[in-house]
């Protein structure tokens, strides 16, 4: 982890570099070096999610990994899973999502969230329908159900 951690401030590094430049050949190298930044830490991002042998239900991908369908019976479910969401600069098909989701109860506790650069943003954590519109910023943006003891039934459909 660490030589990763290294791999990765030598990219800022050349980055920041290539921004002092002020010719145009520098700047389509630091739009290069940019991109292949973002693709870099996207990669990172997709390990973040939830492999689809370990969810608790079925989950279907839209067109990125930002998107897509997931629907679950929990049974005394403890936990964390991360379902949809990555670590991209700017998502090419915009920033705007919207999440209709429904989320039912029985027993324990249970929520869905947007954790956003490592923060929690409470989307639902009691038994309800609802839609939430989002704008996602640049970097980690996770879409995530949290369980304690949870059983119940969630369904997430997400679009953008």
């Amino acid at each position: 982890m660490k030589w990763c951690k290294r791999i990765i401030g030598w990219i800022l590094a050349g980055a920041f570099v290539l921004s002092l430049s002020g010719c145009q050949r520098g700047e389509q190298w630091k739009d290069l070096v940019i991109s292949g930044f973002d693709h870099l830490i996207q990669s990172f991002g997709h390990q973040a999610l939830t492999k689809d042998c370990d969810l608790q239900g079925e989950r279907s991908q839209g067109e990125d990994s930002y998107t897509g369908t997931y629907e679950a019976d929990y049974r005394n479910f403890n936990g964390e899973e991360y379902l949809f969401g990555g670590t991209a600069l700017e998502r090419d098909r915009g920033n705007q999502l919207k999440i209709t989701y429904t989320l039912k109860i029985t027993e324990g506790s249970g929520a869905i969230y947007w954790q956003e650069k490592g923060e929690k943003h409470v989307i639902a954590d009691t038994s309800i329908d609802g839609v939430f519109d989002l704008t996602l910023s640049a970097g980690d943006n996770y879409i995530v159900i949290e369980g304690d003891r949870l059983n119940g039934h969630i369904k997430i459909a997400i679009e953008g």
